[in-house]
């Protein structure tokens, strides 16, 4: 499934991946290269490698294990929200990652982009649960997760590399209270 993307929220539009410029994505990691080193994963250097990184994006998309969405503000990506690994059968669960530009902090953008979000997962996407994981350093973070209503679930040692090294994480997670089975 292909998602051509349009979510509005008071401040912010939030697209998809076919939305998107490889120019716009190029700008946002240059921009927040050592920012975002702390959220873990891979951060693109060159254009080469965002245009590898977006392109892999638009199979998980395709292949409907994921979803991408783009923070857009004044034509330009202040953040990027991820719901990952969608599970279906009896699980109908994915997990819930992103980040922000590091001159946006602060600003509630990422509470305000995230309600939509779990919006259009708990919607749309007709998903049961929704789990997402941070640093226990990363107080903001589990600040916003907390506002949306995720419970801590439990903490894993050694959870995920963050710039190179091992990370604890906290484990959080929002079930859908209004889920029901897809007709079949």
């Amino acid at each position: 499934m292909t998602y051509s993307l349009l979510l509005d929220t008071p401040r912010l539009t939030l697209v998809g991946t076919d939305d998107i410029s490889l120019v716009q994505l190029n700008d946002y990691f240059q921009g927040n290269y050592q920012h975002l080193l702390q959220s873990g994963g891979f951060i693109p250097t060159t254009e080469t490698q965002v245009r590898a990184l977006l392109d892999n994006w638009q199979i998980l998309v395709s292949r409907d294990t994921e979803v991408r969405l783009f923070l857009i503000l004044d034509e330009n990506i202040i953040g990027i929200i991820g719901i990952s690994n969608m599970a279906r059968s009896a699980f109908q669960a994915a997990f819930l990652g992103y980040n922000i530009a590091q001159a946006e902090q602060g600003k509630g953008y990422m509470t305000e982009a995230l309600t939509v979000t779990i919006e259009l997962a708990f919607g749309p996407l007709n998903l049961h649960r929704l789990m997402a994981n941070y640093r226990p350093a990363n107080l903001a973070s589990g600040r916003v997760l907390e506002k949306l209503g995720f419970e801590r679930e439990g903490f894993a040692r050694d959870y995920l590399m963050v710039n190179g090294r091992w990370e604890d994480h906290i484990l959080t997670a929002l079930t859908n209270p209004h889920w029901t089975p897809n007709p079949t």
